[in-house]
């Protein structure tokens, strides 16, 4: 016989956990959710680099970002010691006059929308990153930006929801998603069969598939990311902003004594693919020598390193919202590479939809999935 629930929310990464939480919140308490790994958070959530930044240059993006640092403001207290969400900021830097002016620009839309950010000349940007070489002109650094631990807030989602009855079901892979004769959602998974009149989509890298079992045509692919480690880096101050060379696209943050260093290979091609390519360091091996040369004295560290995937749709935006002609049935999906920053006002959005009828914390037009029907596809110029 089917579990039944209120509402069944597919996925325990941090996006789930973070609507189950929220779900909690506001009432709504006889909550269901499947996730096919053994424990949750341990899929893409678990790979992710955890960035969060308010510098981005569609207005809906940052909202998000918005939204999601307030949240985790109000919930400090809460979380206690250690924090989840360190403001060491973002640094963007560049060597080009060109590009400076695009920043420039940039900046002055983030600050009239409530954004804390600042335009650095080449003296301040090297003030402030010492460790950085190469031809600079400036920069932009956003001092609320910053860090979020992935598991970190994964876990108090879990362990909060669950105080108040969210039930979680581990290694229930789903098979089969249908509608019963009365109209409810049946999901049927590999650890058994759940009915609600609500399902939340929040599959990660698997979206598109469990859309696909209700008849939606969910624009989300998976692309290989890949995070690499260095050794140690004594050098380095302790604290670091996430220093990004927007001019080659190569980007590290401090993790531990050691330097996490990243890039999107923009001709990676989609797929489910996550072995780590023995030819990628040799993608960052110049931008890393000339522009971080610190962290490339100190070597790259393989056994350290590994690849996740991203959940991207065609214009770096997530889909968030009811899908069209499916009553009950609500997506959260596609945030392409924004999961971890955006999940606590995704989490928070959805739930008001599920409870409210309606999104009262911040406006989801503009992800809606029927934006790419009616080719309103969102431009994002700030995308790693």
């Amino acid at each position: 016989m089917a579990e039944s629930h209120e509402v069944v929310i597919i996925g325990a990464g941090v996006i789930g956990c973070s609507v189950a939480f929220h779900l909690a919140r506001l009432g709504t308490r006889d909550v269901g959710v499947v996730e096919k790994e053994r424990l949750p958070g341990s899929g893409s959530t678990s790979k992710a680099n955890g960035g969060i930044r308010a510098q981005f240059t569609t207005e809906v993006n940052l909202r998000m970002s918005l939204l999601s640092m307030a949240i985790l403001e109000s919930l400090a207290a809460e979380i206690g010691d250690p924090p989840i969400y360190r403001k060491a900021g973002y640094l963007f830097l560049t060597g080009d006059p060109a590009r400076l002016g695009a920043m420039a620009a940039a900046a002055e839309f983030q600050r009239a929308r409530g954004v804390s950010v600042d335009l650095l000349d080449a003296e301040r940007v090297r003030a402030m990153v010492p460790y950085v070489d190469g031809p600079i002109v400036g920069g932009t650094f956003g001092p609320r930006d910053g860090f979020i631990d992935p598991g970190g807030l994964t876990s108090f989602f879990v362990r909060e929801a669950s105080r108040t009855g969210v039930r979680f079901h581990y290694g229930a892979e789903v098979t089969a998603l249908r509608r019963d004769f009365a109209g409810d959602l049946q999901v049927s998974t590999t650890a058994g069969s759940f009915i609600a009149p609500v399902v939340v989509n929040a599959a990660g890298p698997h979206a598109r598939r469990v859309a696909s079992m209700l008849g939606v045509d969910l624009p989300v692919e998976p692309v290989r990311r890949h995070l690499i480690m260095s050794g140690p880096c004594p050098s380095l101050p302790p604290i670091i902003p996430m220093t990004i060379d927007a001019d080659s696209g190569v980007l590290i943050r401090r993790e531990g004594d050691r330097a996490l260093i990243a890039y999107s290979n923009p001709d990676e091609p989609a797929g489910f693919n996550t072995e780590f390519d023995p030819d990628f360091p040799a993608r960052i091996a110049e931008p890393l020598e000339s522009r971080f040369p610190a962290v490339a004295a100190a070597g790259l560290d393989l056994r350290r390193s590994w690849t996740g995937l991203y959940e991207v749709t065609p214009d770096h935006h997530a889909i968030l919202g009811a899908a069209p002609g499916r009553p009950g049935f609500y997506l959260a999906n596609g945030f392409s590479g924004h999961g971890i920053m955006h999940a606590p006002a995704a989490g928070r959005a959805i739930a008001e939809l599920i409870v409210h009828g309606r999104s009262e914390s911040i406006d989801l037009t503009p992800l809606a999935v029927a934006r790419f029907a009616r080719d309103e596809l969102i431009h994002e110029t700030m995308v790693l």
